[in-house]
């Protein structure tokens, strides 16, 4: 029996403990100045969360005990917020490139002839990765003991907080193992990660405040909201329940279901707590079985064989009409080669966009929701979709140039005439203009919301007709400071994986952080003018507010009709100084890239 303990102990020390790679990747990358940087950053972005909402709510006056109490709890709300949002795309980068690492440098074939066993591969990995991830959380502890200072934060919340913020983590980088081991890796294959993520944070939280799925018995809060049926399964709904924004139904009130299902809606953050680790350890194990699969990279597999049987072409000379090219080749090149690459994606995005945008047209011109109930949910479906093709676009602009190094045409394209500002603004050009289709679904249905509301003053129209014009404007720069981080990410990388994961991270972190932000500001102004002229600052604010005006005066309609002109004002205004501000910033990196070019790629390719 001693025996067999002692062997069960030394498999799980060198398991987790003693496992090489964990020990090799935590003592060599902790080193790292780019971790380092990584840490002050997350740091950062707390902190900076947590100033910016100190100062919005307390406003720099002195206060009653009471109201510093008030401030703290909201300014931890904040933060605790930031740091899931963070987790959710911190996990991924760190954990998606564990596998895909040791195949760009083919040292993935020598990992898997080593002793070391399928299970110490897959948790080595995963664990060497996490760690990070774990520190980080660690270390923005202090900051959130900041908060209870004047009280209104309680020590549940915080590890409530911080368990949910984990067990995301740990989920996330579960996920991106499992896909890492079963798929070789690609910049597809991460892409589509990140994307399945986003959309299923931002549909089922907009789902949960739906009052259609909201829990009949659970309490309403102050605003008249209730819990999701959906909460124990998303990590911002179960957030909600432990800040106390919204409140859970007791367990003896949900007589009459199944025993498991009232304890998840009674105890929301722990039901997501136990799926999630079940899940991960399941993904885990699952991965466990495809480290030394029998189909290796490289070799035909029998469905590949047959698909490619099924699929050739009858023999004989292939030709194709001639195309126009655009007076910039390289923006041509960029645009239509994109578009023809991802036709089926683009296409799911546009016609889905479309889809639900025109049944909100028909049931709104119909008569069966009134202006007040299309605003919301027309806004949130700008959001989603503007969102989409932001991450689409950014993937599309992180391996516009490392494309073109890894398949060996950046030292032709460098061969012509062409300048270093010529590429980079047909890149950049391109880049823009394939995104631009993504948007266009939006704009025209504002446009159609508008024009049905002309002449209309009471009630207020749906939507008013320069705020097409408006979004339409925001969201072309806003998608175009995307495609200035991806490609500027892109031409300092040298791979396809590692500029996908860190321009679709650096950007979800900057316009997620920026609106969480903005919200809290829009919230604070004091006013529904300034709110207004503030909102087009940040990417997601600017459709929520310039969409539904309505919430800039707490969805009071007296206030609205009594206000609305000078919010329109205020909003082409802010629209006009944001469009303006984002301008600069795109052009300035754009001028930044073009005076670096010529030394970046003579670095990199060694000359």
């Amino acid at each position: 029996m001693s025996a067999t303990l002692r062997s069960l102990w030394l498999w799980l020390w060198h398991l987790l403990p003693a496992n090489p790679i964990l020990v090799r990747v935590v003592c060599g990358a902790s080193r790292r100045p780019r971790h380092l940087w990584m840490r002050v950053a997350y740091l950062g972005v707390l902190l900076g969360v947590v100033l910016i909402s100190l100062f919005v709510s307390m406003g720099g006056q002195s206060a009653s005990l009471a109201e510093l109490a008030k401030g703290a709890s909201q300014t931890f709300k904040f933060a605790a917020t930031a740091q899931l949002a963070l987790m959710c795309f911190l996990a991924p980068v760190f954990t998606a490139g564990a596998i895909t690492q040791e195949r760009d440098a083919q040292t993935f074939n020598i990992l898997l002839s080593t002793p070391l066993s399928s299970a110490q591969i897959v948790f080595g990995s995963l664990m060497s990765r996490l760690y990070f991830v774990m520190m980080l959380l660690l270390a923005g502890l202090p900051i959130f003991l900041i908060t209870m200072v004047y009280g209104g934060v309680t020590t549940m919340q915080i590890l409530e907080s911080f368990a949910l913020a984990g067990s995301t983590a740990f989920l996330t980088g579960a996920l991106a193992i499992f896909i890492a081991m079963i798929r070789i890796g690609t910049r597809v294959t991460i892409f589509s990660f990140y994307l399945v993520i986003g959309l299923y944070l931002l549909s089922v939280y907009l789902l949960g405040l739906w009052d259609d799925t909201w829990v009949a018995a659970s309490p309403p809060n102050i605003a008249g909201r209730r819990m999701s049926w959906l909460t124990p399964l998303h990590p911002f709904l179960a957030l909600d329940v432990a800040l106390n924004r919204v409140h859970p139904p007791t367990y003896v009130s949900l007589a009459g279901g199944l025993d498991l299902t009232r304890y998840a809606l009674a105890f929301p953050s722990a039901a997501y707590l136990a799926w999630t680790l079940a899940l991960a350890l399941l993904l885990t194990l699952a991965s466990v079985l495809f480290v030394r699969r029998g189909a290796k990279i490289g070799e035909p597999t029998v469905l590949g064989t047959l698909l490619q049987r099924f699929s050739r072409r009858v023999p004989g000379e292939r030709t194709r009409a001639p195309r126009t090219v655009w007076a910039n080749p390289v923006a041509w090149r960029e645009a239509r080669t994109r578009a023809a690459g991802g036709a089926m994606l683009r296409w799911t995005v546009i016609l889905g966009g479309l889809a639900g945008l025109a049944l909100l047209f028909l049931a709104h011109v119909l008569g069966s929701m009134p202006a007040d109930e299309v605003r919301p949910w027309l806004a949130k479906l700008i959001i989603v979709q503007f969102a989409i093709a932001v991450i689409i676009a950014t993937n599309t602009a992180a391996t516009s140039m490392t494309k073109e190094k890894e398949s060996k045409t950046m030292d032709l394209l460098l061969t012509t005439p062409l300048t270093s500002k010529y590429i980079l603004w047909g890149k950049l050009r391109g880049l823009v203009s394939f995104a631009v289709p993504l948007l266009l679904g939006p704009v025209l249905f504002l446009l159609l919301f508008g024009i049905a509301g002309l002449g209309r003053k009471s009630p207020p129209p749906a939507v008013w007709i320069e705020t097409a014009f408006e979004i339409a404007a925001l969201m072309i720069i806003y998608t175009a400071c995307a495609c200035v981080i991806g490609l500027r990410i892109s031409l300092i990388s040298r791979k396809n994986v590692a500029a996908v994961m860190y321009s679709v991270g650096l950007v979800i972190l900057l316009f997620g952080t920026a609106s969480m932000l903005g919200f809290a500001v829009v919230r604070s102004s004091g006013g529904a003018e300034f709110g207004a002229l503030l909102a087009p600052f940040t990417p997601f604010t600017s459709i929520f507010y310039l969409v539904d005006p309505l919430q800039l005066f707490d969805a009071n309609p007296k206030d609205f009709a009594a206000g609305a002109q000078a919010a329109r004002t205020a909003a082409v205004l802010g629209s006009t100084g944001a469009a303006v501000v984002f301008a600069f910033v795109v052009w300035s990196v754009y001028t930044g890239l073009v005076r670096n070019f010529d030394m970046i790629v003579r670095k990199q390719s060694g000359t």
